[in-house]
Protein backbone atom coordinates (compact mmCIF):
# COMPACT_ATOMS: atom_id res chain seq x y z
CA UNK A 1 0.00 0.00 0.00
CA UNK A 2 1.18 3.22 -1.09
CA UNK A 3 0.41 5.97 1.65
CA UNK A 4 1.47 9.79 1.93
CA UNK A 5 0.86 11.67 5.22
CA UNK A 6 0.54 15.17 4.37
CA UNK A 7 1.44 17.91 7.17
CA UNK A 8 1.97 21.76 6.43
CA UNK A 9 4.95 21.62 8.75
CA UNK A 10 7.63 19.47 10.21
CA UNK A 11 8.42 21.17 13.53
CA UNK A 12 9.46 19.85 16.93
CA UNK A 13 6.18 19.02 18.70
CA UNK A 14 3.29 16.09 19.68
CA UNK A 15 2.13 15.95 15.81
CA UNK A 16 5.24 15.18 14.30
CA UNK A 17 5.99 12.74 17.06
CA UNK A 18 3.12 10.89 16.26
CA UNK A 19 3.31 10.99 11.85
CA UNK A 20 7.27 9.92 12.62
CA UNK A 21 6.33 7.21 14.51
CA UNK A 22 3.27 6.32 12.18
CA UNK A 23 5.36 6.76 9.42
CA UNK A 24 7.92 4.46 10.51
CA UNK A 25 5.57 1.35 11.94
CA UNK A 26 3.83 1.58 8.69
CA UNK A 27 7.24 1.40 6.41
CA UNK A 28 8.46 -1.81 8.95
CA UNK A 29 5.29 -3.31 8.05
CA UNK A 30 5.95 -3.26 4.22
CA UNK A 31 4.17 -0.37 3.00
CA UNK A 32 5.51 2.61 0.55
CA UNK A 33 5.41 5.18 2.90
CA UNK A 34 6.30 9.19 2.38
CA UNK A 35 5.78 12.33 4.43
CA UNK A 36 4.50 15.34 1.98
CA UNK A 37 5.49 19.23 3.50
CA UNK A 38 5.01 21.92 2.11
CA UNK A 39 5.69 25.32 4.21
CA UNK A 40 8.49 26.86 5.98
CA UNK A 41 9.21 25.16 9.11
CA UNK A 42 10.90 21.72 8.98
CA UNK A 43 12.83 21.44 11.68
CA UNK A 44 12.93 17.94 11.94
CA UNK A 45 12.97 17.07 8.14
CA UNK A 46 16.72 15.59 8.36
CA UNK A 47 16.15 13.94 11.60
CA UNK A 48 13.19 11.92 9.45
CA UNK A 49 15.34 11.50 6.69
CA UNK A 50 17.81 10.21 8.93
CA UNK A 51 15.88 7.67 10.19
CA UNK A 52 14.98 5.89 7.15
CA UNK A 53 11.78 7.94 6.23
CA UNK A 54 11.25 9.79 2.91
CA UNK A 55 10.06 13.24 3.32
CA UNK A 56 9.12 15.03 0.11
CA UNK A 57 9.76 19.13 0.63
CA UNK A 58 7.89 20.45 -2.39
CA UNK A 59 8.32 24.78 -3.40
CA UNK A 60 7.12 26.69 -0.42
CA UNK A 61 3.60 27.57 -0.28
CA UNK A 62 2.73 31.14 -0.97
CA UNK A 63 0.85 33.36 1.82
CA UNK A 64 -2.99 32.67 2.03
CA UNK A 65 -4.76 29.90 -0.38
CA UNK A 66 -2.04 29.08 -2.86
CA UNK A 67 -3.48 27.76 -6.38
CA UNK A 68 -0.44 26.54 -7.44
CA UNK A 69 -0.21 24.20 -4.15
CA UNK A 70 -3.54 22.63 -5.07
CA UNK A 71 -2.35 21.94 -8.77
CA UNK A 72 1.13 20.59 -7.16
CA UNK A 73 -0.58 18.09 -4.88
CA UNK A 74 -2.90 16.88 -7.47
CA UNK A 75 0.09 15.86 -9.27
CA UNK A 76 2.54 14.34 -6.76
CA UNK A 77 -0.53 12.91 -4.09
CA UNK A 78 -3.01 11.43 -6.21
CA UNK A 79 -1.68 8.28 -7.35
CA UNK A 80 -1.18 6.71 -3.87
CA UNK A 81 -3.22 4.08 -2.80
CA UNK A 82 -3.98 6.35 0.90
CA UNK A 83 -3.60 10.50 1.45
CA UNK A 84 -3.35 10.86 5.28
CA UNK A 85 -3.45 14.43 6.54
CA UNK A 86 -2.88 15.84 9.85
CA UNK A 87 -4.36 19.07 11.09
CA UNK A 88 -7.00 21.17 9.11
CA UNK A 89 -4.45 23.18 6.45
CA UNK A 90 -3.90 20.25 4.52
CA UNK A 91 -7.64 19.08 4.45
CA UNK A 92 -8.30 22.75 3.10
CA UNK A 93 -6.33 21.68 -0.22
CA UNK A 94 -6.72 17.67 -0.06
CA UNK A 95 -10.58 17.72 0.29
CA UNK A 96 -11.26 19.63 -2.73
CA UNK A 97 -9.10 17.93 -4.54
CA UNK A 98 -10.39 14.36 -3.50
CA UNK A 99 -14.26 15.99 -4.37
CA UNK A 100 -13.46 16.84 -7.72
CA UNK A 101 -12.21 13.85 -8.71
CA UNK A 102 -15.29 11.90 -6.85
CA UNK A 103 -17.42 14.67 -9.05
CA UNK A 104 -15.71 13.94 -11.87
CA UNK A 105 -15.63 9.87 -11.98
CA UNK A 106 -11.84 9.84 -11.47
CA UNK A 107 -10.09 7.43 -9.65
CA UNK A 108 -8.80 8.63 -6.37
CA UNK A 109 -7.10 7.55 -2.90
CA UNK A 110 -8.76 7.28 0.20
CA UNK A 111 -8.65 10.45 2.58
CA UNK A 112 -7.83 10.28 5.90
CA UNK A 113 -8.07 12.95 8.02
CA UNK A 114 -6.41 13.53 11.94
CA UNK A 115 -7.02 16.48 14.03
CA UNK A 116 -4.34 16.34 16.61
CA UNK A 117 -6.06 19.97 18.35
CA UNK A 118 -8.82 22.20 18.39
CA UNK A 119 -7.15 24.75 19.78
CA UNK A 120 -7.47 26.18 15.76
CA UNK A 121 -11.17 26.50 16.37
CA UNK A 122 -10.76 27.72 20.22
CA UNK A 123 -8.21 30.87 19.21
CA UNK A 124 -9.34 32.00 15.41
CA UNK A 125 -12.84 32.92 14.31
CA UNK A 126 -13.44 31.24 11.32
CA UNK A 127 -11.99 27.60 12.74
CA UNK A 128 -15.08 25.99 12.96
CA UNK A 129 -16.43 27.10 10.02
CA UNK A 130 -13.42 25.89 8.15
CA UNK A 131 -14.65 22.61 9.97
CA UNK A 132 -18.22 22.42 8.76
CA UNK A 133 -17.29 22.78 5.57
CA UNK A 134 -13.61 20.89 5.06
CA UNK A 135 -14.53 17.62 7.60
CA UNK A 136 -17.47 16.72 5.01
CA UNK A 137 -14.72 16.41 2.21
CA UNK A 138 -12.54 13.51 4.11
CA UNK A 139 -13.60 9.31 3.98
CA UNK A 140 -12.84 9.24 7.50
CA UNK A 141 -12.18 11.91 10.31
CA UNK A 142 -9.98 10.62 13.08
CA UNK A 143 -10.02 12.53 17.07
CA UNK A 144 -6.80 11.68 19.08
CA UNK A 145 -9.32 12.08 21.77
CA UNK A 146 -13.00 11.44 22.91
CA UNK A 147 -13.09 15.20 22.84
CA UNK A 148 -12.51 15.78 19.51
CA UNK A 149 -14.52 12.97 18.23
CA UNK A 150 -17.28 14.40 19.98
CA UNK A 151 -16.48 17.84 18.43
CA UNK A 152 -17.42 16.11 15.22
CA UNK A 153 -20.25 14.31 15.94
CA UNK A 154 -22.07 17.11 18.27
CA UNK A 155 -21.03 19.92 16.54
CA UNK A 156 -19.90 19.39 12.84
CA UNK A 157 -22.94 16.92 12.46
CA UNK A 158 -20.91 14.36 10.91
CA UNK A 159 -22.55 10.68 9.96
CA UNK A 160 -21.04 8.54 13.07
CA UNK A 161 -19.98 5.73 10.82
CA UNK A 162 -17.06 8.84 9.58
CA UNK A 163 -15.85 9.46 12.52
CA UNK A 164 -13.26 7.50 14.60
CA UNK A 165 -11.07 8.04 17.65
CA UNK A 166 -7.63 6.76 18.05
CA UNK A 167 -5.68 7.47 20.72
CA UNK A 168 -2.05 8.53 20.54
CA UNK A 169 0.43 5.98 20.72
CA UNK A 170 4.46 6.35 21.55
CA UNK A 171 7.50 3.97 20.43
CA UNK A 172 7.56 2.83 24.69
CA UNK A 173 11.20 1.95 26.34
CA UNK A 174 12.23 -1.49 26.00
CA UNK A 175 14.22 -1.78 28.65
CA UNK A 176 14.55 -1.77 32.66
CA UNK A 177 14.82 1.39 34.82
CA UNK A 178 17.77 1.41 36.72
CA UNK A 179 18.09 4.36 39.79
CA UNK A 180 21.44 4.46 38.10
CA UNK A 181 20.03 5.48 34.78
CA UNK A 182 18.07 7.75 35.82
CA UNK A 183 21.14 9.47 38.01
CA UNK A 184 23.42 9.61 35.37
CA UNK A 185 20.90 11.09 33.17
CA UNK A 186 19.97 13.65 35.52
CA UNK A 187 23.69 14.63 35.71
CA UNK A 188 24.01 15.15 32.06
CA UNK A 189 20.75 17.51 32.49
CA UNK A 190 22.40 19.17 35.24
CA UNK A 191 26.23 19.97 33.71
CA UNK A 192 23.97 20.94 30.25
CA UNK A 193 22.00 23.54 32.24
CA UNK A 194 24.00 24.38 34.92
CA UNK A 195 21.98 22.77 37.21
CA UNK A 196 22.34 21.60 40.61
CA UNK A 197 22.52 17.81 40.77
CA UNK A 198 21.66 17.20 44.38
CA UNK A 199 18.30 19.30 43.84
CA UNK A 200 15.37 18.16 42.54
CA UNK A 201 15.11 18.81 38.52
CA UNK A 202 11.06 19.63 37.12
CA UNK A 203 10.53 19.30 33.84
CA UNK A 204 7.87 20.96 31.39
CA UNK A 205 8.12 19.88 27.59
CA UNK A 206 5.95 21.33 24.78
CA UNK A 207 5.56 23.79 22.62
CA UNK A 208 5.98 27.63 24.19
CA UNK A 209 2.53 28.88 23.78
CA UNK A 210 -0.35 30.81 25.88
CA UNK A 211 -2.53 27.57 25.83
CA UNK A 212 0.39 25.31 27.08
CA UNK A 213 0.77 27.73 30.26
CA UNK A 214 4.28 27.62 30.87
CA UNK A 215 3.95 31.06 32.93
CA UNK A 216 1.63 29.61 34.95
CA UNK A 217 4.16 26.56 36.06
CA UNK A 218 7.02 29.55 36.16
CA UNK A 219 5.29 31.71 39.20
CA UNK A 220 3.84 28.96 40.93
CA UNK A 221 7.32 27.18 41.18
CA UNK A 222 9.14 30.62 42.04
CA UNK A 223 7.52 29.95 45.41
CA UNK A 224 9.72 26.66 45.55
CA UNK A 225 12.93 27.99 45.10
CA UNK A 226 14.41 24.49 46.59
CA UNK A 227 13.40 22.97 43.00
CA UNK A 228 14.48 23.59 39.47
CA UNK A 229 12.52 23.79 36.50
CA UNK A 230 13.43 23.72 32.71
CA UNK A 231 10.58 24.39 30.48
CA UNK A 232 11.89 22.46 27.26
CA UNK A 233 9.89 23.17 23.47
CA UNK A 234 10.44 25.68 20.81
CA UNK A 235 8.90 29.65 20.67
CA UNK A 236 5.78 28.97 18.54
CA UNK A 237 4.84 32.92 19.73
CA UNK A 238 7.43 34.83 20.14
CA UNK A 239 5.94 37.50 22.21
CA UNK A 240 4.81 35.05 24.69
CA UNK A 241 8.40 33.32 24.85
CA UNK A 242 10.71 36.97 25.38
CA UNK A 243 8.04 37.68 27.89
CA UNK A 244 8.27 33.98 30.00
CA UNK A 245 12.13 35.10 29.44
CA UNK A 246 11.62 37.89 31.76
CA UNK A 247 10.51 35.32 34.54
CA UNK A 248 14.16 33.52 34.14
CA UNK A 249 16.01 33.14 37.28
CA UNK A 250 19.28 30.77 38.38
CA UNK A 251 16.31 28.14 38.76
CA UNK A 252 13.74 28.46 36.02
CA UNK A 253 15.49 28.26 32.45
CA UNK A 254 13.63 28.07 29.28
CA UNK A 255 16.17 25.42 27.27
CA UNK A 256 14.40 25.57 23.52
CA UNK A 257 13.87 22.35 21.39
CA UNK A 258 15.35 19.31 22.13
CA UNK A 259 15.12 16.10 20.61
CA UNK A 260 16.87 13.87 23.13
CA UNK A 261 13.55 13.78 24.60
CA UNK A 262 14.08 10.21 26.60
CA UNK A 263 16.90 11.51 28.33
CA UNK A 264 15.21 14.26 29.78
CA UNK A 265 12.54 12.36 30.82
CA UNK A 266 14.41 10.07 32.31
CA UNK A 267 17.01 12.41 34.07
CA UNK A 268 13.79 14.63 35.82
CA UNK A 269 12.34 14.10 38.98
CA UNK A 270 8.80 14.94 37.60
CA UNK A 271 7.12 16.40 34.72
CA UNK A 272 4.66 19.03 34.97
CA UNK A 273 1.90 20.22 32.41
CA UNK A 274 -0.39 23.39 33.24
CA UNK A 275 -2.03 23.26 29.23
CA UNK A 276 -5.14 24.70 28.81
CA UNK A 277 -5.93 22.46 25.83
CA UNK A 278 -4.65 18.85 24.67
CA UNK A 279 -6.07 15.69 22.93
CA UNK A 280 -4.30 12.74 24.50
CA UNK A 281 -0.67 14.34 24.69
CA UNK A 282 2.48 13.11 23.58
CA UNK A 283 4.64 14.39 25.45
CA UNK A 284 3.15 13.12 28.89
CA UNK A 285 2.63 9.59 27.74
CA UNK A 286 6.43 9.90 26.89
CA UNK A 287 7.21 10.88 30.35
CA UNK A 288 4.93 8.62 31.80
CA UNK A 289 6.54 5.55 29.88
CA UNK A 290 9.78 6.06 31.57
CA UNK A 291 8.31 5.99 34.87
CA UNK A 292 8.66 9.70 35.59
CA UNK A 293 6.42 10.86 38.14
CA UNK A 294 3.63 13.64 36.19
CA UNK A 295 1.75 15.78 37.97
CA UNK A 296 -1.04 17.85 35.26
CA UNK A 297 -4.03 20.30 34.51
CA UNK A 298 -7.66 18.46 34.90
CA UNK A 299 -8.19 18.46 30.87
CA UNK A 300 -10.27 16.52 28.64
CA UNK A 301 -7.25 15.01 27.18
CA UNK A 302 -5.87 14.12 30.57
CA UNK A 303 -8.07 13.09 32.50
CA UNK A 304 -9.08 10.37 29.95
CA UNK A 305 -5.93 8.29 31.22
CA UNK A 306 -7.35 8.03 34.39
CA UNK A 307 -9.67 5.32 33.14
CA UNK A 308 -7.10 2.99 33.23
CA UNK A 309 -5.60 4.18 36.67
CA UNK A 310 -5.05 7.01 38.99
CA UNK A 311 -1.31 7.10 38.64
CA UNK A 312 -0.63 10.16 38.47
CA UNK A 313 -1.84 13.59 39.99
CA UNK A 314 -3.76 16.37 38.67
CA UNK A 315 -4.99 20.00 39.63
CA UNK A 316 -7.76 22.35 38.88
CA UNK A 317 -7.13 24.90 35.65
CA UNK A 318 -5.26 28.27 37.10
CA UNK A 319 -4.89 26.69 41.24
CA UNK A 320 -1.69 27.50 42.21
CA UNK A 321 -2.52 26.83 45.64
CA UNK A 322 -3.78 23.22 44.55
CA UNK A 323 -1.06 22.63 42.10
CA UNK A 324 1.22 23.22 45.12
CA UNK A 325 -0.01 20.95 47.48
CA UNK A 326 0.05 17.75 45.09
CA UNK A 327 3.69 19.25 43.80
CA UNK A 328 4.54 19.33 48.30
CA UNK A 329 2.66 15.86 48.93
CA UNK A 330 4.21 13.71 45.43
CA UNK A 331 7.59 14.80 46.58
CA UNK A 332 6.83 13.73 50.71
CA UNK A 333 5.45 10.87 49.44
CA UNK A 334 8.28 9.28 47.39
CA UNK A 335 7.58 5.64 47.98
CA UNK A 336 3.88 6.36 46.75
CA UNK A 337 5.16 8.64 43.91
CA UNK A 338 7.59 6.48 42.94
CA UNK A 339 4.92 2.89 42.97
CA UNK A 340 2.23 4.77 40.95
CA UNK A 341 4.56 6.26 37.86
CA UNK A 342 6.12 1.94 37.53
CA UNK A 343 2.39 1.33 37.01
CA UNK A 344 1.40 4.38 34.96
CA UNK A 345 4.77 2.94 32.30
CA UNK A 346 2.64 -0.37 32.30
CA UNK A 347 -0.94 1.77 31.12
CA UNK A 348 1.25 3.24 28.52
CA UNK A 349 2.50 -0.16 27.15
CA UNK A 350 -0.74 -1.69 27.12
CA UNK A 351 -3.02 0.93 25.86
CA UNK A 352 -0.62 3.42 24.26
CA UNK A 353 2.22 2.11 22.13
CA UNK A 354 2.72 3.07 18.46
CA UNK A 355 1.52 -0.49 17.95
CA UNK A 356 -1.74 -0.17 18.97
CA UNK A 357 -2.45 3.06 17.31
CA UNK A 358 -0.75 2.14 14.02
CA UNK A 359 -3.17 -1.35 13.77
CA UNK A 360 -6.05 1.00 14.40
CA UNK A 361 -5.12 3.41 11.57
CA UNK A 362 -4.62 0.51 9.18
CA UNK A 363 -7.82 -1.03 10.13
CA UNK A 364 -9.34 2.55 8.92
CA UNK A 365 -7.23 2.56 5.82
CA UNK A 366 -8.68 -1.04 4.51
CA UNK A 367 -12.03 -0.38 5.51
Amino acid sequence: MRIIHVAQFLGIGGLEKIVFHLALEQQRRGHNVEIYIYDYERTWVEYFRKSGLTVITPKLKKPGYDIELLQRMNVDLFSADVIHSHDLNPLMYLGPLSLWKRLTFQKRPKLIHTTHGLDHVDNYPRGKLYQKIFARLADTMIGVSEKIGKFYLEDIKLNPKKVVVIPNGISTYPGIITDQMRAEKKAWIAERHGLDVNRPVILSLSRVVPLKDQKFLMLALKQRPDYQLIIAGPPSDQTYYDELKTLEDKNIKLIGSQELVLEYNMGCDMYVTASTHEGIPVAVLEALAVETPCLMSEIPGHMTLLKYGSFFKTFALNDTEGFLKKFDKMFADQQGTISDAKKARGLVEDHYSVKTMVNKYLQVYES
